[in-house]
């Protein structure tokens, strides 16, 4: 099986090379790497361009800044492979994950996205906790969920998508932006494609202050409803909302319906604020934060915590640092062949 892991960035460069670096470590050997610089003014294609002369695999793909979605659509059109796998510019592969992903389809050959659990690391590499612990895990798990109109959600870098199915049903949508590929998994599951996780961790989630799921949380979170939304009127056979249509309809409801939405999605952020705090090492504001989030939003908040922090600390079972995640490994082609 021939794999394309595609890197878009825009202004990735203070992790970019560790990144770069996870794909080429990798014990899947049959695959292409492809950088989509989008527009990127900090040496972000310069840093792309030393590995790609010292390793034949790499290609990189400039375009003017379009934002993330249209730079995943590039990648899945010029990629090569059958499959294709997505990595963040600040995320981390860890060595075996396509290996164990690959193994995972010999076993459910009819999956079209194949995600894994992953572990939350901070900005030096440190582990902080487990991310993305919910399923489905098995194709009976995945029609359960299509049959209640559960989304799926991954952790966009630990995909693996079968990349004619994707651009077969058009790709990421650009006008979802924060939330486009949400609704790539939700249209993928509506056409009857299934999506499955592997219950692996096999990717290091970066958190840092300078993502956009934390610089425009807001912003995600509206957009995220809007596509929960198109996928409803879809499910009935309805014409999706415009953006301006679904904001009417959102400040139509009654106040109370609108207060337990902030209430939810306010809790979620404020949990997202805490591991933020809790990766710069500051506990005085994590626990203010924690308690906030829990205090707002406990279905969402306790078990999380427990299945992502607690039930791995008493297993013992989260290392404390990766090799691959360390700071300031910029150096390029140490997995070149023949190095």
């Amino acid at each position: 099986m021939n794999i394309s892991v595609v890197i878009p960035v825009h202004n990735g460069g203070p992790y970019l090379a560790q990144a770069i670096e996870s794909v080429l470590a990798q014990s899947w050997r049959d695959l292409e790497l492809l950088i989509v610089d989008d527009g990127s003014t900090d040496g972000s294609s310069a840093v792309a361009e030393r590995y790609a002369r010292c390793d034949r695999r790499i290609r990189l793909v400039s375009q003017a800044n379009r934002g993330v979605a249209a730079a995943g659509n590039r990648g899945l059109e010029e990629a090569r492979g059958q499959w294709v796998a997505r990595l963040d510019a600040d995320d981390v592969f860890l060595p075996d994950k396509l290996e164990r992903q690959v193994a995972f389809l010999a076993r459910y050959p009819d999956a079209r996205i194949v995600g894994t659990l992953g572990y939350f690391i901070n900005h030096s590499g440190r582990t902080i906790g487990l991310v993305s612990t919910d399923g489905p895990f098995t194709p009976t798990q995945f029609e359960t969920m299509a049959a209640r109109g559960e989304p799926v959600f991954f952790v966009h870098s630990s995909t693996l998508m079968h990349r004619r199915t994707v651009l077969e049903i058009g790709g990421y949508r650009e006008r979802f932006i924060q939330a486009e590929d949400v609704d790539l998994w939700l249209r993928m599951a509506g056409q009857g494609h299934l999506l499955l996780k592997m219950p692996e961790p096999l990717l290091l989630y970066r958190l840092h202050g300078d993502s956009l799921t934390m610089k425009r949380n807001a912003e995600q979170k509206r957009c995220h409803r809007w596509v929960m939304a198109c996928a409803d009127a879809r499910g009935k056979g309805r014409e999706e909302p415009l953006l301006e249509e679904f904001l009417r309809a959102e400040r139509r409801r009654p106040w109370p319906v609108r207060f337990r939405a902030w209430r939810r999605e306010a809790g979620e952020r404020y949990y997202q604020t805490a591991a933020l705090r809790y990766a710069d090492g500051n506990c005085a504001a994590l626990a203010a934060f924690l308690c906030l989030a829990a205090c707002l939003n406990p279905a969402h908040v306790l078990p999380r915590l427990y299945d992502r922090k607690i039930a791995p600390m008493l297993e013992r079972s989260l290392p404390e640092t990766f090799p691959a995640a360390v700071p300031g490994r910029t150096e390029a082609c140490r997995h070149a062949p023949g190095n």
